[in-house]
């Protein structure tokens, strides 16, 4: 007796999982890049460079009596990029760049509804320096974050 309702109450858990299971997407994302240049005898160039691109889609279609009832999209990103150019008797360029593009979508289509969350915090920090002693010093330090969340139920 025992034993058959240890398995039984096992059976109904295993029945009973996918009403209560979701969808979940997660890129968690973290980015450093460095350059160092020196020159003493000419020109220096230092280029720290981080892309990223993230899609994460989920879908639920139906009232199907285990469908999940949430979905959730999470792509935390954190970039750095450090770039230092030193040039003696040249030109000293460095160049700083973090690209983010993230693009996240839920559908609930009939049914049900479904709880939904999409979520993307980013911090970017790009710093350039340049430096040089005879001749030009540039410096370049640029941060792009483009982020599209949708949720649809229909």
């Amino acid at each position: 007796m025992r034993h058959s309702l240890l398995s039984a109450v096992a059976a109904l858990t295993l029945i009973a999982a996918p009403a209560f299971a979701g969808q979940t997407n997660s890129a968690p994302t973290t980015q450093h890049a460095f350059s160092n240049a020196f020159a003493k005898h000419g020109s220096a160039s230092a280029l720290s460079l981080n892309n990223n691109a993230i899609d994460q889609s989920n879908i639920k279609v139906g009232g199907k009596k285990y469908s999940p009832l949430y979905q959730s999209n999470s792509a935390p990103t954190h970039q750095t990029a450090t770039s230092d150019a030193f040039a003696k008797r040249g030109d000293a360029s460095a160049t700083s760049v973090n690209t983010n593009e993230i693009f996240q979508q839920n559908g609930a289509l009939g049914g049900k509804s479904v709880s939904q969350r999409n979520s993307a915090p980013t911090t970017q920090t790009a710093v350039s320096k340049a430096v040089s002693i005879g001749g030009d010093a540039n410096a370049l330090s640029a941060n792009s974050n483009a982020v599209s969340q949708g949720n649809d139920r229909e």
